[in-house]
């Protein structure tokens, strides 16, 4: 949704005009993202402007929601957690691992001695060092879990993203 689409269903709805540039602002930081919404967390993905950067901006809804880190083992920790996760194929290869710009901070599971590696609340990018194929489509696999301190969404394992070649070369146009 554009972000004036965004401010004429706000203004109608009575919502706050300042939520709703904010929402607009993190669904489409880029005019070349392509994404998706689900349990609770809005995903945008572009590739750098020199097409060799897979980036996914992961922003949850709620205030007070984290992602688990990728280091996160992919079953979790004694079954619990569920690691932020960027996969491709097709025109889309893998060249490196997946890294994400925020901190990584250790939170203890209330009632366990379990902890878990994840990022502060708020919206996280991840880095997936890409190489292109302009003439074939690719597949993006993403896979994350969102929690607070009181709660945790269910977790989205392998949501699939299908690219053209066209949205793959929209992708980084800037």
């Amino acid at each position: 949704m554009k972000a004036s689409s965004i401010l004429t269903v706000t203004a109608l709805s009575g919502v706050p005009v300042l939520a709703a540039l904010a929402f607009a602002a993190t669904v489409h930081r880029h005019a070349s993202d392509v994404g998706f919404t689900d349990q609770g967390v809005n995903v945008a993905m572009h590739l750098s402007p020199d097409g060799t950067k897979l980036l996914t901006t992961f922003t949850p809804q709620r205030p007070g929601f984290h992602l688990y880190s990728v280091g996160l083992p992919a079953d979790g920790i004694q079954g619990l957690g569920r690691p932020t996760r960027v996969e491709v194929d097709g025109a889309l290869r893998s060249r490196g691992p997946l890294t994400a710009e925020s901190p990584v901070r250790m939170l203890s599971m209330q009632g366990t001695d379990v902890t878990f590696p994840v990022y502060p609340d708020g919206p996280v990018t991840t880095e997936l060092p890409v190489d292109v194929d302009s003439r074939g489509t690719a597949r993006v696999l993403v896979s994350y879990a969102a929690c607070s301190a009181q709660e945790c969404l269910m977790p989205v394992s392998s949501h699939p993203v299908q690219l053209t070649a066209s949205a793959l070369s929209a992708m980084r146009a800037r």
